[in-house]
């Protein structure tokens, strides 16, 4: 099956049933690991938003790579009150995003639907001299 459209009519189930991400981890990333207000951030794989939710709420630009008509649609009606929203349709391969643009992406919970070697090529393409890649995913206790 074809992952981006595997939720398709299932935004809603998708966003209620998905853990939130611990605030720690947001405090790391901005006070140890380079990210800033100013950062311009892809999040790829972004589904409903919820780890994009923590990286506007700092005031980074973030630009919210989707390919699910569904799961981005819902990002956006969650999150339009943030003006640094970007939310584009695109993947972890062809994000369309400009070349040298970006300086982080991060992807939650959806690495282990991209192509790899897609993503390496891509992550490679857009961002800045300098920038780094931050893969995140929640193990949740038994």
């Amino acid at each position: 099956m074809d992952s981006t459209i595997k939720f398709d009519g299932l935004a809603n189930l998708y966003e209620d049933g998905r853990p939130e991400y611990p605030t720690i981890l947001i405090e790391k990333l901005y006070t140890d690991y380079g990210f800033k207000s100013t950062s311009i951030i892809a999040d790829i794989g972004a589904g409903t938003g919820k780890f994009s939710k923590l990286l506007l709420e700092q005031g980074s630009k973030v630009f919210c790579v989707e390919p699910n008509k569904d799961m981005r649609n819902e990002l956006v009606n969650k999150l339009n009150k943030y003006n640094k929203l970007h939310a584009i349709n695109g993947t972890a391969g062809n994000t369309t995003l400009d070349t040298s643009s970006v300086d982080f992406i991060t992807s939650a919970q959806a690495f282990h639907w991209f192509n790899v070697h897609e993503f390496k090529r891509e992550c490679k393409r857009i961002l800045k001299l300098e920038g780094r890649v931050a893969l995140v995913w929640n193990v949740r206790e038994m």
